[in-house]
């Protein structure tokens, strides 16, 4: 048959089967769920200036593109 390769277990040791437990456990570890209270927020500092100074970031390009706009000049070409 193609395709089908058996490979041998290096260790041959047996491992248990996966129960529904064991899933529900990893999945509530990465999700966060197993823990009773979600952690507060450890430095809402940081926070706080990167929103800051991402809006001034924002400010800046909305300005200068503004800016930009009334200062170019606009050359017509007229045919006769």
């Amino acid at each position: 048959m193609e395709g089908d390769v058996e490979m041998p277990d290096k260790d041959a040791k047996i491992t248990p089967p996966v129960t529904e437990d064991d899933l529900r456990r990893s999945f509530e570890r990465v999700t966060g769920e197993a823990e009773e209270s979600a952690p507060a927020l450890q430095r809402p500092g940081v926070v706080i200036g990167s929103v800051l100074i991402a809006g001034v970031i924002l400010v800046a390009f909305a300005l200068g593109r503004r800016v930009g706009r009334k200062r170019s000049t606009v050359v017509e070409i007229v045919r006769v």
